[in-house]
């Protein structure tokens, strides 16, 4: 303890090089704690080798190197930061900043330094698909698209940048150049079911429905145990007014996923859609009320099923609507 608070005295006083020889020994026997799978001492060791010398970079960086593998995101975070402030042109501790700022949920912060990365290394994949995710995460759907573009002319195998290319296009209305990535996506990979979802969605925002029952029945098979892909090719088969189906479809997401408010609020769709069809028949109507509040009493945030249960209350039911 005397000796180190010496040396520290002298590294005050004018003497820099006998700290920086310190670091370097705490760097040193860092590095080869770390390859022995001591990550709690290394860590250690690379704190005091930044303690004796404030500027010494490749310390910051294996610090945040390690605090990010122990999940440490936030202390990984500063790590890095440090790093960057020492060499602005240090592409990886900027890149590895992006990647830890896109974690912690940080967007704003993890674009600029993103950006910086791009600038260093104009044709790193990761960096450009980076900064395009998390322009697509603040709603800058122009941005996303120029980003993820040029990751995905980077690396064209690269099926989870073709699915982002495909929601973002998605996001802003252009189906016809969603499904296009959706499709190259399940090019290189063809057991996506959430790539699949989101094709089958695409195509029912188009219309096609044909298309969208054919990949949707594939989503399904291929992940029977997924309720979502269930209520997607529900809501496929109500818009083909196959009403039977759609039912059985949304009953199946409830029976794999009984606290499914997307599979109760479309088995009230579809129950008051067959009531249209029978209006003798009531007890549909009613069904369809009795769904829609199960649906809200498992999530309360649904506007528009709220809307409907409202509405219809009132217009099939006003007396048993004013008595509540």
């Amino acid at each position: 303890m005397v000796s180190q608070c010496c040396c520290v005295g002298c590294r005050v006083s004018g003497v820099p090089w006998l700290s920086k020889a310190k670091a370097v020994d705490h760097y040193v026997d860092a590095t080869i704690m770390r390859q022995n799978q001591q990550t709690e001492e290394a860590i250690k060791e690379l704190e005091a080798a930044v303690q004796w010398d404030h500027g010494f970079a490749m310390g910051y960086s294996m610090l945040g190197d390690m605090q990010r593998e122990r999940g440490n995101f936030d202390e990984a975070a500063v790590a890095y930061e440090n790093a960057c402030r020492l060499d602005a042109w240090a592409f990886k501790d900027h890149l590895n900043l992006g990647q830890v700022y896109q974690t912690l949920k940080r967007f704003a912060d993890a674009i600029t330094v993103y950006y910086r990365a791009t600038q260093l290394e104009p044709d790193s994949v990761d960096a450009n698909f980076g900064l395009g995710v998390c322009y697509y995460e603040t709603e800058n759907y122009e941005q996303a698209a120029v980003y993820c573009q040029k990751a995905a002319s980077l690396d064209p195998d690269n099926e989870e940048i073709m699915a982002s290319v495909g929601d973002i296009y998605r996001k802003t209305g252009d189906n016809y150049q969603a499904i296009n990535a959706y499709k190259q996506a399940l090019e290189v990979d063809g057991g996506q079911v959430g790539v699949m979802l989101s094709l089958g969605t695409a195509y029912i925002n188009m219309d096609r429905l044909d298309p969208a029952l054919m990949i949707l029945e594939k989503a399904v098979e291929a992940a029977p145990e997924d309720p979502g892909a269930h209520v997607v090719l529900g809501f496929c088969l109500l818009k083909r007014k196959e009403y039977d189906r759609a039912m059985s479809s949304y009953e199946k997401a409830v029976q794999v996923e009984p606290e499914s408010f997307k599979g109760y609020s479309g088995m009230g769709v579809t129950s008051m859609m067959m009531y249209f069809k029978d209006k003798q028949n009531k007890d549909l109507a009613r069904q369809a009320l009795d769904y829609w509040r199960r649906s809200l009493e498992l999530n309360s945030d649904q506007p528009q099923t709220q809307n409907l249960l409202n509405k219809y209350s009132r217009k099939l039911f006003p007396a048993r609507a004013e008595s509540r």
